[in-house]
């Protein structure tokens, strides 16, 4: 007895196919408890159970965070592999990023001596590439080409007048605005901006479909033009094209015959990833299994398209999604903070995520700017921290943090990362600082410029959608409690709102 997948569904009819698909799954728990029960050492809950059994063409495994995301696709390849005997080489296996690959691939060589190459997609597009001599080019190039158009245009009246008049510097001197802070984020802008119309497969003409302040739209097709001809005239390519030449590489060459496709952290993929993952599809006739948690969607200016996530049917036809919702990592009252919290956004499928774990006030708030006075009474209890921020600078005011991020207080085990770089991450407890109402807190309040929203596919419908969802990585992060150093004349609106909404959680120190 097989999953009956969507391939046969004309034939036989929805209602008929899910009632045998149905009873081959409580079929397949029986029979392969032996191995879903020893994954990495650990036996598998229900949900990651019927997640690796299931196999639609097309499958969505929405993860909620802690909830052994990394450990359900581990046994999905032991499954596919000692189960419905599917050979190493036919699982194509993608991460997000180049830790993440490696981590999985060591977990699946150490503990079944699988010889499973996990790539990132940027890795995956230069092995189909590997025979056209192409040398990548990194973003220091792009911020060359910035760099020097700003300083050869004072010498353009034309064009250094439109700089004045789109910073409001009319009467500044332009030797003045080489060093100013605005130029800086003018500059930080055009290069936002060029990387999005790359990442969302844009080519030159739509252009002219773009409203906006016409003098910026000027000065970006000039740098954009400038870019792409430096990038020709060295034979090199970024890695945006990177993506695009493989999808080509795939349509039009023969390639490997995969039967499995599965893609890690999926809430961070950009269209043309998209794309080249549909390709292969479309080449191999593999199916495709993606994991991935949108409250955890925090890479928009990265190019991250969540609506690829969100509406996941419509980019690859009909759709098996199962949700993992044990936690292992947050106790419960923290999760019904968190969970309340991210479901304020409209666009975020809904989880109710569930734990063993019992901590009746996971939430404390310490007011002030002391985070000595806060870590004294953190390491009473705890002795493995991780502060957290939105910003690399956000520490500086307090401490020196070594190459390692670490710092040194007391011989406690204390480590500094902004948000960002803390996603899929955890830490026996968490500290959150720069908890004020201000433009660069959280959540930042500095407004998108409103020509980024022409080449941006991922745009706040809530008020600060994806803040919230990096506050909602900041919460999630630790394994027991979360204290938040809260500056009390300017509280962060998110600090109000938690307050307001989950006070019965919450002990204040």
């Amino acid at each position: 007895m097989n999953y009956i997948d969507n391939t046969q569904r004309k034939k036989l009819g929805r209602i008929k196919i899910n009632r045998l698909n149905k009873k081959y799954i409580n079929q397949e728990l029986i029979e392969s408890n032996s191995i879903l029960s020893n994954i990495n050492g650990y036996s598998l809950d229900k949900e990651q159970r019927k997640a690796i059994i299931t196999d639609e063409c097309a499958n969505l495994i929405v993860a909620g965070a802690g909830s052994g995301k990394s450990l359900t696709m581990v046994g999905k390849i032991r499954y596919l592999i000692e189960r419905k005997v599917i050979k190493e080489d036919e699982i194509l296996c993608i991460s997000f990023t180049r830790e993440a690959s490696e981590n999985l691939e060591n977990s699946i060589k150490k503990n079944y001596n699988y010889n499973i190459k996990v790539y990132t997609f940027h890795k995956l597009a230069l092995e189909f590439l590997k025979n056209n001599n192409y040398k990548i080019s990194n973003d220091n190039l792009l911020r060359y080409i910035v760099d020097e158009y700003f300083y050869f245009i004072m010498y353009d009246n034309n064009i250094r007048l439109k700089v004045k008049k789109i910073l409001n510097k009319i009467d500044t001197p332009y030797q003045l605005i080489l060093k100013s802070k605005d130029l800086e984020n003018l500059k930080r802008l055009i290069i936002t901006f060029i990387n999005l119309f790359k990442t969302n497969n844009y080519n030159i003409t739509y252009f002219l479909k773009i409203k906006g302040n016409k003098d910026i739209l000027r000065i970006i097709i000039d740098i954009y033009i400038l870019y792409e001809e430096e990038l020709k005239s060295r034979n090199k390519i970024d890695f945006n094209d990177m993506i695009v030449l493989a999808t080509k590489y795939v349509k039009y060459n023969n390639i490997k015959k995969y039967k499995y496709i599965i893609v890690d952290e999926y809430q961070d993929t950009s269209y043309i990833r998209y794309l080249f993952l549909k390709e292969i599809i479309n080449k191999t006739n593999a199916k495709i299994v993606c994991v991935g948690d949108d409250y955890q969607s925090i890479y928009r200016f990265n190019g991250c398209n969540l609506n690829v996530f969100l509406n996941f049917k419509k980019y690859f036809g009909y759709t098996k999604v199962l949700k993992i919702n044990n936690t292992y990592r947050n106790s419960q009252e923290l999760i019904n903070v968190a969970g309340k919290f991210i479901m304020k956004n409209k666009r975020q499928l809904y989880k109710k995520l569930r734990s063993n774990k019992r901590i009746e006030k996971p939430i404390k708030i310490m007011y002030g700017n002391n985070l000595n006075k806060l870590l004294d009474k953190v390491i009473e209890n705890h002795k493995n921290i991780l502060i957290l921020g939105r910003n690399n600078y956000d520490i500086n005011k307090y401490f020196k943090v070594n190459e390692d991020n670490k710092i040194d207080y007391k011989g406690v085990n204390i480590k500094y990362l902004t948000i960002h770089a803390s996603k899929g991450l955890e830490e026996e407890c968490v500290v959150i600082i720069n908890l004020r109402d201000d433009i660069l807190g959280i959540p930042n309040k500095i407004k998108d410029d409103n020509i980024l929203k022409s080449v941006n596919n991922n745009k706040d419908i809530y008020p600060f959608e994806e803040e919230r969802r990096l506050f909602y990585v900041a919460l999630t992060r630790t394994k027991s409690d979360v204290y938040l150093l809260v500056d009390k004349k300017k509280p962060s609106i998110f600090i109000k709102e938690l307050i307001k909404d989950s006070n019965k959680y919450i002990e204040y120190i």
